[in-house]
């Protein structure tokens, strides 16, 4: 499944943090607070039970969000960082895991993982957290590593910017995946995605000592 996020607050955010002039700041602010915004996108669609609560002069009906104790949210080091932290403010309840993957800079962009340190996912609902899905060769590495461990319940992906390339090679590895995305742009250049908004765990964090 792929749902493409037109919120309007979203996409105003993500307008500002493509800006060539952002800083590190502004940068990782926002993809906080778009791990926010994409974490009440995806709450929309669990599920719910009515219950009563008890206020100061009464008795109030109201819904309760069911499985939030569930939820496992995977960051893809390091760029998912502060995604994460806005993740993590919507489901305060979830488990967090960590998975680092790099790619070599030259095709085919072969994938290794070299850390995967995440809570049980069996039964669970797993979110794992990415601000690019480009050639989508990271993803189905660290979701058939994971799969290795145990069989989640509910699978999703939450993405700034997406590639039809990328959608299409996870959706045909592991259908059961649910993607959410606010933009999906088809050009690719040397494995990064075209406008898309650079690399965003250089821009969040500093570009890394070779």
């Amino acid at each position: 499944m792929l749902k493409i996020l037109k919120n309007i607050v979203l996409q105003d955010r993500l307008t500002k943090i493509r800006n060539v002039k952002i800083d590190s700041i502004q940068f990782r602010a926002g993809l906080v607070e778009m791990g926010t915004l994409i974490g009440y996108e995806f709450a929309s669609n669990m599920d719910i039970r009515e219950v009563k609560v008890e206020t100061p002069l009464g008795v109030a009906n109201g819904i309760k969000i069911n499985d939030t104790k569930d939820i496992v949210v995977v960051a893809v080091l390091r760029a998912a960082i502060p995604m994460v932290e806005g993740v993590m403010n919507v489901f305060d309840e979830a488990q967090y895991g960590m998975v680092g993957a790099w790619r070599e800079k030259e095709h085919p962009y072969e994938v290794k993982v070299g850390y995967l340190k995440i809570p049980d996912i069996s039964d669970k609902i797993v979110i794992i957290v990415d601000p690019m899905l480009a050639t989508g060769n990271t993803m189905n590495i660290i979701i058939k590593e994971m799969k290795k461990l145990a069989t989640p319940n509910r699978l999703a992906i939450f993405n700034v910017i997406s590639t039809e390339e990328g959608v299409e090679k996870v959706l045909a590895n592991h259908s059961e995946v649910e993607i959410y995305t606010c933009s999906i742009e088809n050009k690719l250049k040397d494995g990064y995605i075209i406008p898309g908004m650079g690399d965003a765990g250089d821009i969040a964090f500093g570009k890394p000592v070779e």
